[in-house]
């Protein structure tokens, strides 16, 4: 992924430069709400929650979040969603939202694996759709390379995974100064909403969205200690994307990229379009984001979808 590399390098760079006249520190793990359930395995506590269906269940979705966010990304198209009988689990991957931050003293087990497990403790993979925006694509995909038998995949701006490593995250991953001086001023940044709404406003185009956006909802899971590392290490381990793998995909599967995406480049979704020629392919307007902006156009083309897959 060109352009995380590209922002992680200059995140770093930055960091090394400037970081220690910060002295901002995380929150610790703020409890999250009442509706909000675990799954553990091994070292992982994973948060994630459930809307029930209404009426009549037509089925089950696994929403996967993208970079930087957390489960709750989702609300607006899964509330749609559930009235019309889906029962919609929106999960939290490791290091994001309130799942277990990972670092290297913990028995790594992969994100793809621990969707998977966690969705086979409630019912079997053929019973399940699996949804995935951004990065979540990209390991929604994985996902599906390996388990044919889901009912569905649903993808949303999917971003291949192609980063890992390297000599600067090597560095950082080894390193606890640099951890806690990239913690100081990413929590001084996510703490100051100009900032926040300023970079939503850069991603969506879209002013009056950005004006009335509810900062708290992105940065709160964010500022909960072990966060920016534990970002930095997932990053560092993750499964990489396989084209040739992915075009053997045969779940039936609905692709969905925003005209307006400053996100993900040209060439990433011409690889990935092509990797998934059976693919069923919309374009809609808007943001790299458009599964928040846009959730009941993502809603209704989600249903349009899995009516035909029943």
């Amino acid at each position: 992924m060109k352009t995380l590399k590209k922002s992680l390098a200059v995140l770093l760079s930055f960091i090394m430069v400037f970081g220690c006249s910060f002295s901002v520190f995380a929150e610790n793990i703020i409890a999250p709400s009442d509706d909000s359930k675990f799954y553990t395995q091994g070292d992982y506590s994973i948060h994630y929650k459930v809307i029930e269906g209404q009426g009549e269940k037509k089925g089950r979705i696994m929403f996967v979040h993208g970079f930087i966010y957390s489960g709750s990304t989702w609300n607006g198209a899964a509330e749609i969603m559930a009235e019309q009988g889906y029962d919609c689990y929106l999960i939290d991957l490791p290091n994001y939202g309130y799942s277990t931050r990972e670092n290297a003293d913990t028995n790594l087990i992969a994100r793809e694996d621990l969707v998977v497990n966690l969705m086979k403790s409630v019912a079997p993979l053929d019973e399940w759709i699996l949804a995935g925006h951004s990065m979540g694509g990209g390991i929604a995909m994985n996902i599906a390379c390996d388990y044919p038998e889901l009912k569905a995949l649903m993808l949303f701006c999917p971003s291949e995974i192609n980063l890992n490593g390297g000599k600067m995250m090597d560095i950082f991953n080894s390193s606890k100064f640099l951890q806690k001086i990239t913690t100081s001023v990413m929590n001084a940044v996510l703490r100051n909403k100009f900032i926040v709404k300023a970079a939503v406003f850069f991603v969506t185009k879209d002013i009056k969205y950005a004006k009335q956006y509810n900062t708290d909802i992105l940065t709160t899971p964010l500022l909960i200690d072990g966060t920016i590392p534990g970002i930095f290490y997932s990053t560092a381990n993750a499964r990489h994307t396989d084209l040739e793998a992915i075009a053997k995909i045969t779940v039936p599967t609905m692709l969905v990229w925003a005209d307006g995406d400053n996100v993900i480049n040209s060439t990433m979704k011409e690889n990935i379009t092509g990797a998934l020629a059976s693919a069923e392919v919309h374009t809609v307007k808007g943001s790299h984001i458009v599964i928040e902006t846009n959730p009941k156009e993502i809603a209704d083309l989600s249903l349009s979808f899995l009516s035909g897959t029943d």
